[in-house]
């Protein structure tokens, strides 16, 4: 099986968060073929968590502020 990879994400989840409240994060891979499916997500700025179950992501903001997460691919292709 050859190496296809990601060429890029949709879709983002975007929504307001409440403060202690979870919210998933999720997106959609491009191209749907691509070898290497997971993202990794982060915060970038914002006083927030992001907790992970299984392949699974959740957000809950700790302070009322603006959150930036940042989703990258590994395969070498997005960030």
């Amino acid at each position: 099986m050859s190496f296809i990879p990601v060429t890029n994400l949709t879709n983002f989840s975007v929504s307001q968060a409440i403060v202690e409240e979870e919210i998933e994060l999720t997106a959609t891979i491009n191209p749907s073929g691509a070898t290497k499916k997971a993202i990794e997500w982060s915060i970038v700025s914002g006083n927030a968590t992001i907790r992970q179950n299984g392949t699974r992501y959740f957000l809950t903001a700790n302070a009322g502020e603006n959150i930036t997460v940042r989703a990258t691919i590994r395969n070498g292709q997005l960030q």
